[in-house]
């Protein structure tokens, strides 16, 4: 809503001419004022129009700190009641209705000093302002080149409920990926490196500037080969071996042999937007108890010799391999070109 002060000047002007003697005069400009109030009037339609359907709260205030003009958001966001909030109301008297309907979080005084600061600045401002039920407002000031202000309020509740429910998440992640007893990469789709914990940098004794996030797959293994941590490695097989499971959606595991003598277990598994998870147990220990336990299963524990047990498979794989033997020289012998006498024959076969 606007203060039609214009257009009441503009019909003064057009009564003062309609009692002129001058009849010629005032038939040519009749026309003219109210052509003018005509387009003032659509102006104001569309301007009105376009406030109305904004979707945030927008409210204008003069030099005078008051208000100018509102929109319907406004009101709601702040609860406010239209009949009271309309245009000339001070920008004070609309805190202190905010208090009377216990919207607001402070006093009319409290709220004026906070707000007071941002509207008297010469340049644009924004800010938040928490309100009594819990919403959160966020407030733009918009200073106006003929003094007072415009200021765009928008509800972020759920938008700052989202960011904190996402940084949750995120501190989860990261206290899980801390407690975690074995080391842990993620790469991305374009293979490369956008997770990594502190439990893989202590299982290989490096740093984090060893491993930045951004690096390789191939970086990453072609680092752990120059310094020195894999006894050996087939970059390249190592490659193609993981893109091969990742691309057919199945988990690879292989053991890793390190040059100090430890043993750990490598996990690929392939994510569903794309990239794989990698996981590194230190598995040194068990391998040796496995060894170990295979060692007395074969061996006298007190001869530490080979006992029946190892004997007997010892004896079996013996006895198979001169089974095979025994045959591979059979068919060799009947596919011998005969040599007696009374003609030449081949031997034949089904």
């Amino acid at each position: 809503m606007f203060d039609h002060g214009l257009q009441a000047r503009l019909m003064s002007v057009t009564h003062a001419k309609a009692g002129s003697p001058v009849r010629g005069r005032r038939a040519e400009g009749i026309g003219l004022p109210r052509r003018i109030e005509d387009e003032l009037r659509k102006q104001d339609d569309r301007f009105s129009a376009a406030v109305e359907n904004m979707s945030h709260g927008l409210a204008m205030f003069d030099a005078d700190e008051r208000m100018i003009i509102c929109n319907g958001n406004y009101t709601s966001i702040f609860c406010l009641d239209a009949e009271i909030v309309q245009p000339g109301i001070r920008f004070f008297d609309i805190l202190q209705h905010s208090v009377d309907i216990g919207v607001a979080s402070h006093s009319a005084e409290e709220l004026y000093a906070i707000r007071k600061p941002y509207i008297d600045r010469a340049k644009p401002s924004t800010y938040e302002e928490t309100l009594s039920d819990g919403r959160i407002i966020n407030i733009s000031h918009r200073p106006l080149a003929s003094g007072g202000w415009v200021s765009i309020y928008e509800d972020i509740t759920e938008q700052r409920r989202a960011e904190q429910e996402l940084k949750e998440q995120h501190r989860r992640f990261d206290a899980a990926l801390a407690n975690m007893s074995q080391g842990l990469l993620m790469y991305d789709a374009d293979s490369r490196l956008i997770v990594r914990n502190e439990r893989f940098l202590e299982l290989y004794h490096v740093t984090p500037a060893d491993f930045p996030l951004g690096m390789s797959h191939r970086d990453a293994l072609e680092q752990l080969a120059r310094l020195g941590i894999y006894a050996e490695i087939d970059i390249e097989s190592e490659i193609s071996k993981t893109a091969a499971c990742l691309q057919a959606g199945e988990m690879r595991s292989t053991y890793r042999y390190l040059a100090d003598g430890r043993t750990l277990l490598v996990v690929r598994r392939p994510m569903s937007g794309g990239g794989w998870v990698a996981t590194f147990d230190d598995v040194t220990e068990r391998r040796r108890v496995e060894e170990r336990m295979t060692h007395l299963a074969h061996h006298d524990t007190l001869t530490n010799l080979p006992n029946r047990s190892m004997f007997r498979e010892r004896l079996d794989q013996a006895l198979g391999e001169a089974t095979d033997l025994r045959y591979s020289r059979s068919t060799s012998t009947a596919s011998s070109p005969s040599t007696t006498p009374g003609g030449t024959r081949r031997a034949t076969g089904c």
